[in-house]
């Protein structure tokens, strides 16, 4: 069961300070990635590795051509061993591992990515064929796991910086899309500050009553990245970067700044009126600006606490709109 105390907001008109398009990363400038260049270090080395070279033999694959959608496949599966094997030994530590899997699977992360790109153009355009829409949705459960990895990794690492995390990842993923620099930047860049916002949100409930956890894949597939109970419902909750994002849902941004609410009820996922099918769309009250180049907020301690209050209330809101 969900209790959320009411507290009194000291800054009653915080919403109104939220602009309406939130600054990008494209300014943050990169500084030595720290930790990260010793997993990158580990990951470079696989390809040198007679094991490595050998699974890309059964697959007719050149060490060379780190190019193709099979090169970037295998890296990923061999990294995954490569981390099982060590975690369990207890030779790395779990932050190394996180790093090891995010940096070798960057490039399949792209590769999907540009998968998934094409077919959501195509569908502003036409309705895909059976085929193509099972191969579209083949793509999401892994984009889903990665974007995972990130979260949880910004999450269990508050002390780390963005910055270092997108040098290394987009490091790696550059050779294995030559000419496309700023298309690996800002996918990138996209991915990590989703997950950095979902992230400082999980930081913020933990201040609060509120009982959730991490989605599943399949919770996430569905519009859940975390999941409140509440009255014995079990609710996705969608974590936004932008407040436009509620606004889009809203129809404008009228409701929000009159009623100073950040959060909107996606219909499109309704199902019968059936309460768990409901998912609660959220902005969860802070900007890039309030972050830096951290995983945590750059704001006093008082000025923390607000903003988990603030956003506990939009879940309480949310739960009484829909008659929970």
């Amino acid at each position: 069961m969900l209790i959320i105390y009411t507290v009194k907001l000291k800054n009653k008109n915080m919403i109104k300070t939220y602009a309406t398009s939130e600054q990008t990363l494209d300014s943050i400038e990169y500084r030595a990635p720290s930790s990260w260049m010793e997993a990158s270090k580990v990951v470079r080395g696989f390809s040198t590795e007679q094991t490595f070279l050998q699974t890309l033999a059964n697959e007719d694959l050149q060490p060379s051509d780190r190019t193709t959608v099979e090169y970037a496949n295998a890296l990923s599966a061999y990294a995954e061993d490569y981390c099982d094997v060590n975690n369990q030994d207890g030779a790395i530590e779990q932050s190394q591992v996180d790093q090891i899997k995010l940096l070798a699977n960057a490039p399949r992360f792209m590769h999907n990515k540009e998968e998934v790109t094409y077919y959501d153009n195509e569908r502003r355009k036409r309705r895909l064929t059976d085929e193509e829409w099972n191969h579209y949705q083949s793509f999401k459960p892994y984009m889903v796991w990665y974007n995972q990895l990130l979260s949880d990794y910004a999450y269990t690492n508050p002390q780390a910086k963005l910055s270092d995390m997108n040098r290394a990842l987009v490091e790696q993923s550059i050779p294995s899309f030559p000419g496309q620099t700023e298309v690996v930047e800002r996918g990138i860049k996209d991915a990590t500050r989703g997950a950095r916002t979902e992230a400082v949100s999980r930081q913020l409930l933990d201040r609060t009553p509120v009982d959730y956890s991490p989605g599943t894949i399949e919770d996430d597939l569905r519009g859940g990245d975390l999941i409140v109970m509440h009255n014995g419902h079990r609710i996705k909750v969608d974590i936004k970067s932008s407040l436009s994002d509620v606004a889009a849902i809203r129809g404008g941004y009228d409701k929000i700044y009159k009623e100073h609410i950040s959060y909107a009820i996606s219909k499109k996922k309704r199902d019968h009126n059936v309460k768990d099918q409901h998912v609660v769309v959220v902005f969860p009250g802070f900007t890039d600006l309030d972050l830096g180049d951290s995983f945590n907020l750059r704001l006093p301690e008082e000025d923390i606490q607000n903003r988990a209050d603030f956003l506990a209330h939009q879940l309480k809101f949310a739960f009484r709109e829909l008659r929970l």
